[in-house]
């Protein structure tokens, strides 16, 4: 009886493969990390050989685990990081073995001419974003410019899980969320924008077909089935993006919800019947019909993953780091930490950098892990109100990624936002996603929300500590005055980063 999803979420730091019961509960999951190779400041690049290496690894090590499943799945979805440009040539294969992932920042300067030629604001009601450069329309002019051999041998563009589906499949696709975040696709008609095309001087057959995420694009095929262990003929869906499918897989994908999803990123979301038109909050599609007002901490779960990193050399757990931050009072006694390690996305000044304020010799690693903890809150309470500015007002936060698996982390950050936050029981939340989408596009849920109603189950809320608010308040004012005051220093940072000539 075919009756199990196969997911699969090709992320920044691993990529997963799981297979789940029509009620959400996971049978297997399979995992393999890696890291992302950052030649300069701001540039940040993957293999996409790397990608589907590991999700072959993956799915064979679940199959192996679970072989009595091989016959049993009636259906793949897929999920990804986002705007990772992945270039194909007429043949299928790559034109370069990388991706210039979703927090490169080397198309700066192409925004920058961008924005001096069109404004910051004349394209937001057309492609429901400003402009910035995570976007694959400047990472390919980018790309035009210092790869000519390179651009004149592209014949398709595809993001990271569109790539994966077409190793399954050899169908060439996307979804709606990603498709809403190439800064090339109408928002009102959801279509690719002839105009902004041209503009970018690309043609309409180098992007892929658009689709809802639950659209079946195509079937395993015999030579995927040999380097997985699949069986060929099982149907794949589009799938959606990673942040999408972590949005529906914890419950959120009705208008008036709001979302903090902490994964590699912190992403603080609310879901919006249309996009919200601010030059500092970026719009996406969602798995859907709806779409998701957000803002982007870039280095959320990943200044967790620096600082185990860089002060421990990966010789203790997450888990070591939570506890020694928990020891230390609020506030680390006195210690900031601005988490901005590759930069920020939509800001006046996207070359940011992290720093800790406030150093004193009584302090230890502990402190250390509490600031990052406390100084991702304060970042993301930054990016918050830009949505109350869009008069978007939650009353309650739904937590999903890596980051709801700290009860420590979420306290925090209820108590800076002031806002109860609730998770789910399930936290492999982009799993669950991705299963919601497979299980619609095979017809083993009626819709969207029937399958959140089968595979979404919450915990207990966390509240604000109202012993900390006015506290943590005051902690935010500095925490902005810092920034604010850094901002005027980073671009003389940046000439002194390439040391003496």
């Amino acid at each position: 009886m075919k009756d199990k999803i196969l997911t699969i979420d090709v992320g920044t730091g691993s990529t997963r493969a799981a297979i789940l019961r029509t009620d959400g509960t996971m049978i297997g999951f399979a995992q393999r990390e890696y890291e992302q190779t950052t030649p300069r400041a701001g540039w940040s690049e993957q293999a996409p050989s790397l990608w589907w290496l590991s999700v072959c690894e993956c799915i064979g090590e679940v199959l192996h685990c679970y072989p009595e499943t091989r016959t049993q799945i009636a259906v793949i979805g897929a999920c990804g990081q986002m705007h990772g440009t992945v270039l194909l040539d007429s043949e299928g294969q790559l034109v370069e073995d990388r991706a210039l992932l979703w927090n490169d920042k080397r198309s700066q300067q192409q925004v920058d001419a961008f924005i001096s030629r069109e404004g910051e604001e004349k394209w937001l009601p057309r492609l429901n974003n400003p402009p910035a450069a995570a976007w694959p329309a400047f990472k390919l002019s980018w790309l035009r410019e210092h790869h000519a051999d390179s651009w004149a041998r592209m014949a398709k563009v595809l993001m990271p899980k569109d790539y994966i589906n077409f190793m399954l499949t050899g169908s060439v696709a996307t979804d709606y969320s990603e498709g809403s975040c190439y800064f090339l696709m109408e928002s009102e008609s959801r279509h690719w924008s002839p105009e902004a095309l041209k503009l970018f001087g690309l043609r309409p057959d180098q992007l892929p077909e658009l689709k809802l995420s639950s659209d079946v694009i195509g079937q395993v095929t015999s030579q995927a089935a040999a380097l997985t262990g699949l069986p060929p003929g099982i149907p794949v869906v589009a799938g959606t993006s990673d942040m999408a499918a972590s949005l529906l897989g914890s419950g959120v994908y009705e208008p008036g919800m709001a979302s903090d999803s902490t994964g590699t990123s912190t992403l603080i979301t609310a879901v919006s019947a249309r996009p919200l038109l601010n030059p500092r909050v970026n719009n996406l599609h969602l798995a859907n019909p709806v779409w998701g007002g957000f803002t982007i901490l870039d280095a959320g779960g990943d200044a967790v993953r620096w600082a185990r990193l860089a002060l421990t050399q990966n010789q203790i757990t997450h888990q070591d780091i939570l506890q020694e931050a928990e020891a230390i009072r609020p506030g680390a006694e006195g210690l900031l930490f601005l988490p901005y390690l590759t930069g920020e996305r939509m800001a006046e000044k996207t070359n940011s950098r992290a720093q800790f304020f406030g150093l004193q010799r009584k302090h230890r690693r502990g402190h250390l892990f509490r600031a990052v903890l406390e100084g991702v809150a304060f970042a993301s309470w930054r990016n918050l109100r830009q949505l109350q500015a869009c008069g978007q007002h939650p009353e309650l936060m739904i937590a999903s990624g890596g980051g709801a698996r700290s009860r420590l982390w979420l306290e925090i950050k209820a108590s800076v936002w002031n806002l109860p936050i609730l998770s789910t029981r399930n936290q492999e939340n982009g799993v669950t996603g991705c299963a919601i989408i497979a299980g619609v596009g095979a017809g083993i849920y009626a819709d969207f929300a029937s399958g959140v109603r089968k595979t979404v189950q919450f915990d207990e809320q966390i509240m604000p500590d109202p012993r900390l608010q006015a506290y943590y308040h005051a902690c935010s004012e500095l925490f902005d005055s810092l920034y604010q005051q850094s901002a005027s220093l980073y671009d003389r940072l940046d000439t002194l980063s390439t040391g003496p000539v």
